[in-house]
């Protein structure tokens, strides 16, 4: 959790709180950890900065992206990484993995979708931010029907699990965090103690 963080703080920017935000909440309403839901939005959220993405568009993208593959999850009776897994394929322009589950990303279809918001643009045309808006705004339309399924079907036995692991997993991530605090301090130290120590040898060796 520590080291995502970390991530998510870089990513993001001044949009960091925004998302950790959500992520206390995720648990709520996708069953997600908030150890996953950080990990699924900076991933999300790295790929768009790389594309020349900027600002809250980030932020916005991530958090619906990271929700949207709970919801698959649920709709389609994976786990969250496998659901999370074939959303950031297509993102990033891989087609196979979401057609397994229908939603067909071919450039073909992107560019006819274009058409039809009005862009007369050419998919090649287009820069690698340009396409990777489009390819999220098809996939929100595509998936239209399982969003939301994690919390319309929370009550159904599969969902009732993912809760529960949740639950738990929270529940290990605060104690951890908590005894983290308190051991990080005596490892630091240690660390140091054995660096001085392992110091003047390492300067003979080199002598």
């Amino acid at each position: 959790l520590a080291e995502v963080q970390n991530v998510v703080d870089v990513t993001f920017g001044d949009g960091a709180k925004q998302t950790e935000s959500w992520a206390k909440i995720a648990g709520r309403q996708f069953g997600l950890t908030e150890t996953q839901a950080k990990k699924f939005t900076s991933t999300i959220g790295a790929m768009m900065k790389s594309s020349g993405m900027s600002g809250d568009e980030i932020v916005e993208m991530s958090t619906d992206l990271a929700g949207l593959a709970a919801d698959m999850a649920s709709f389609y009776n994976l786990d969250f990484e496998t659901a999370f897994q074939k959303i950031r394929s297509g993102i990033s322009g891989e087609t196979e993995p979401l057609k397994q589950l229908g939603v067909n990303m071919s450039v073909a279809n992107l560019q006819a979708f274009a058409l039809e918001k009005g862009i007369t643009k050419s998919f090649n045309a287009m820069s690698q931010s340009e396409q990777t808006m489009l390819r999220y705004q098809y996939l929100m339309q595509a998936t239209a029907d399982a969003q939301g399924d994690f919390a319309k079907t929370a009550d159904s036995f599969e969902n009732a699990k993912r809760t529960i692991t949740t639950a738990l997993n929270t529940i290990s991530a605060t104690v951890g965090t908590f005894i983290l605090d308190t051991v990080n301090p005596l490892v630091s130290g240690l660390a140091s103690v054995l660096t001085s120590i392992t110091a003047p040898q390492e300067e003979t060796l080199f002598d």
